[in-house]
């Protein structure tokens, strides 16, 4: 925000003092520059992966992925588990041995032990506290829980493809961006140096026309030429501007500047099968497409196993502050044994969801050979664009060539008098651009260079071709 309300302050000052003063506009923005840091491409991209939150989000992703996946692993630990509870009956439990009713018999010695044994016995008092440690172990599961645990390390592994896909879209994006910068500059320089050479040819023509050698439109002409290289420099530091704002925001630093130029390496690239092969054999997304289609074979695996019958191993061991109680006693303390479920009729829809999980397996197939397809394409693609750019951008050497001679001809031809100034204006709009078309092809290069070791998930070299 300071800097944009630099250049409005520097637009007033040239609206009161005059055209004299627009010559140092493009020097003020350069001194401005200056108090930035610069940085190379490797560096910033060093920052970029330390600071996105995008690729942080990604690698929290990868990490929760890895602690169920070693989760998953534990379905072969028992389930062991204490269930307790305190009882209060509404009244205890007593039973008689011999009926109430029972009349006397005439011998003293019977009747008395028929009435001690006819006193309630009790078997369990009104209030007890009872506890079971239960362990349950799964046999057999007609392979569920080996297919579970596949699928935790499926998404494990996909997880890590994920946040690779990630940091090749990153750096693909932060490329364009870090390059876009260095064109906005650079582009915003091939401006400045026009406005000043219209500059000096505005003198010229005004120094002419004192002379008496030239008329008064060709001053003009060369004073139109002026006005609109000054509006075309102040477009091009506005772009310069946004652009390196939008660098400094995926660097998360206001204080930086690419260092890097818009030169092309003479290092030659691979031949495009090379890419291609490439591309297939480490393309995260390809690989992530594999282990979808390995993912739904788990989950016919699963499915299958609906069909099958599940074996567990059980055991208890009972607890209680009853230890005396009749009940109590009378009760095994511990028991152990084997349970076994067999699904005969269910509403669970086995068969569907079984042949659902086989299509599945189908389609990723499917997809998996169209990505396959449309990646050659793009690779091929992809190549061709940056071969041509870089033969294009060598290409465009002779065009600047002839544009700065013919430039020098007229300017040299309009002091004698022999040239107009719509021939020195044209010759000046030539070279520009000449310029400015090899800088926007040097752009597309680069960034069809990043885009295709992207794809053959090759970034690092990438420092070899742009240094």
């Amino acid at each position: 925000m300071r800097i944009m309300l630099f250049f409005l302050w520097i637009g007033i000052i040239h609206n009161v003092l005059g055209d004299s003063q627009s010559l140092y506009i493009a020097q003020d923005t350069d001194s401005n520059n200056e108090t930035l840091e610069t940085i190379d491409v490797r560096s910033a991209w060093d920052i970029v992966v330390h600071n996105n939150d995008g690729l942080k989000a990604q690698d929290y992703n990868v990490q929760r992925a890895q602690k169920l996946a070693l989760g998953s692993k534990l379905s072969y630990l028992p389930d062991v588990r204490f269930s307790g509870a305190y009882l209060y009956f509404d009244n205890a439990m007593n039973h008689q041995l011999i009926s109430p009713n029972i009349g006397s018999t005439s011998i003293p010695q019977l009747d008395s032990l028929l009435s001690a044994i006819g006193k309630p016995v009790t078997f369990l008092q009104r209030d007890v506290m009872i506890g079971a440690l239960n362990i349950v172990y799964p046999l057999y599961t007609g392979g569920v829980r080996m297919a579970g645990i596949q699928l935790a390390e499926i998404a494990k592994k996909d997880a890590q493809f994920a946040l690779e896909l990630k940091k090749l879209a990153t750096f693909e994006e932060f490329i364009s961006l870090y390059y876009g910068d260095v064109l906005a500059r650079e582009i915003k320089d091939v401006f400045a140096q026009d406005y000043e050479a219209t500059q000096l040819h505005y003198q010229n023509a005004l120094n002419l026309q004192k002379s008496g050698q030239i008329a008064r439109i060709e001053v003009l002409s060369s004073q139109v030429a002026s006005d609109k290289s000054k509006n075309k420099l102040h477009q091009a530091q506005n772009a310069s501007i946004s652009a390196n704002i939008a660098l400094q925001t995926a660097l998360d630093n206001k204080n930086i500047t690419p260092s890097s130029k818009l030169i092309l390496s003479q290092k030659p690239l691979q031949d495009e099968e090379y890419y291609v092969q490439k591309t297939l054999a480490n393309y995260p997304a390809l690989q992530s497409m594999d282990l979808k289609i390995e993912s739904a074979t788990q989950a016919t695996k699963i499915a299958r196993g609906a069909f099958l019958p599940q074996v567990v191993g059980m055991g208890s061991y009972i607890v209680t502050d009853k230890q005396d109680s009749l009940l109590i006693q009378a009760m095994p303390r511990w028991y152990v044994g084997v349970g076994v479920s067999m699904p005969i009729l269910t509403s669970n829809a086995r068969i569907q969801k079984y042949q659902a999980s086989k299509l599945a397996q189908l389609e990723l197939e499917s997809l998996k050979a169209q990505a396959t397809k449309d990646l050659t394409l793009l690779v091929r693609r992809t190549y061709k664009e940056a071969v041509y750019a870089r033969e294009e951008y060598k290409n465009l050497y002779s065009s600047i060539q002839l544009a700065e001679e013919n430039l020098k001809l007229q300017q040299n031809a309009f002091k004698q008098g022999m040239a107009t100034s719509t021939q020195v204006i044209d010759a000046q709009n030539m070279l520009q651009s000449a310029l400015i078309e090899q800088k926007t092809i040097a752009y597309k290069a680069i960034v069809a260079l990043a885009k295709l070791l992207v794809l053959s998930d090759e970034i690092e070299t990438f420092y070899e071709y742009q240094q």
